[in-house]
């Protein structure tokens, strides 16, 4: 599920491959796609790099196209499909797409690890939820600094009640032993590329930086378990949801010190992310996060396509619990973006238009 600047896009086939100049005769063979219409688009799934979003297509029950959306020159590309009864899009939604109700963010982030009360780890799962006072993400780059050091300014928006509700009713799934996550993560890292790592999981300690001479790593290991944050084995290596605060910012967050800088007045923050809150603001927006790293100098390149397919696993297995009839009181996009003008729809194309990359779509 994607944007991507039309102009540097790859011509597709309805495959998703780039297009041959060649007879009809080889292109017979190609798999049509059932074809639906803008107003059938419900939710916006968006994603910042490709992929997270074929982990997103991966999870889908059909593939979709959709017919034109505007008359006016095309400048994005979309992948569409569905999971249950909602139609999906990634989108500058509520011009091109009237019946948008909200979005969900999937992708990858940094885990704020706080052994042990707060044991994540890689491929682990940050869902936004609203927990005490705070509204599930906030920006923590966005503020003053005053006397007392930096205070931010302003808040968001909370996610969508429904996908809060749905949500509790995935998290009771949980406790009972019987949650979907396991089903939807399986045919998702059967894919090339998406199975769960065979490297080892290690949390170093805080003021144990990267050994610069290699790209992984393997020369950090060797400086022996005295540098390792000692962590219980887990009886299953599923992972885990954690719910509560992500902190949204304009950087990636790569040193220990930094990490615990920024979250040391969020004791429930469990992943720091990039992109979610420029938009909240404008389309109502859970954000998902599977936990590629833990915002420190050590490189856990390898766990990148595993955790966007968790995040993606989670996406399914939330929308599953409702339908995609309108929920009461919950608007379209284009009901309550700045009351109908098309502000708002320019913030959401900017900010999509710098955080994602592009990937050949139908």
């Amino acid at each position: 599920m994607l944007q991507q600047d039309a102009e540097e896009a790859i011509q597709p086939t309805r495959a998703g491959k780039p297009r041959r100049n060649s007879s009809t005769d080889e292109e017979s063979d190609l798999e049509v796609f059932k074809e639906i219409s803008p107003e059938a688009i419900t939710i916006a799934i968006f994603c910042a790099l490709s992929y997270e979003v074929v982990a997103v297509k991966y999870s889908l029950d059909e593939e979709l196209r959709c017919r034109s959306m505007a008359a006016r020159p095309q400048r994005y590309i979309y992948s569409f499909g569905r999971i249950e009864s909602h139609n999906l899009c990634a989108a500058t939604v509520s011009q091109q797409f009237p019946n948008i109700r909200f979005a969900m963010m999937v992708g990858i982030g940094a885990g704020i690890p706080n052994p042990p009360s707060r044991d994540i780890r890689l491929g682990d799962i940050a869902v936004s939820i609203p927990q005490d006072n705070h509204p599930g993400v906030i920006q923590y780059d966005f503020g003053k600094y005053e006397v007392d050091g930096f205070v931010l300014k302003g808040s968001l928006n909370k996610p969508p009640s429904i996908l809060i509700s749905a949500d509790g009713s995935l998290e009771e799934d949980e406790m009972m032993d019987r949650s979907p996550l396991r089903k939807v993560l399986r045919s998702i890292t059967k894919k090339s590329g998406f199975k769960r790592p065979d490297t080892a999981d290690n949390l170093f300690k805080e003021d144990f930086h990267h050994i610069r001479n290699g790209r992984d790593c393997t020369e950090c290991l060797a400086s022996g378990t005295a540098k390792f944050v000692l962590r219980p084995t887990r009886c299953r290596k599923d992972p885990v949801v954690h719910r509560g605060l992500i902190l949204s910012g304009s950087g990636v967050v790569k040193n220990p010190q930094d990490r615990y800088r920024l979250c040391r007045n969020y004791s429930n923050a469990i992943c720091f992310e990039t992109g979610a809150a420029g938009i909240m603001d404008e389309i109502p927006c859970l954000v998902v996060r599977g936990i590629c790293d833990y915002a420190d100098t050590h490189t856990q390149d390898g766990w990148h396509y595993f955790a966007a397919a968790t995040a993606a696993s989670y996406c399914k297995a939330v929308l599953r619990k409702f339908d995609s009839k309108p929920p009461e009181g919950i608007s379209h996009v284009r009901d309550s973006t700045n009351k109908g003008t098309t502000v708002g729809v320019r913030r959401i194309q900017a900010e999509f238009h710098r955080h994602l990359l592009g990937i050949e779509v139908d």
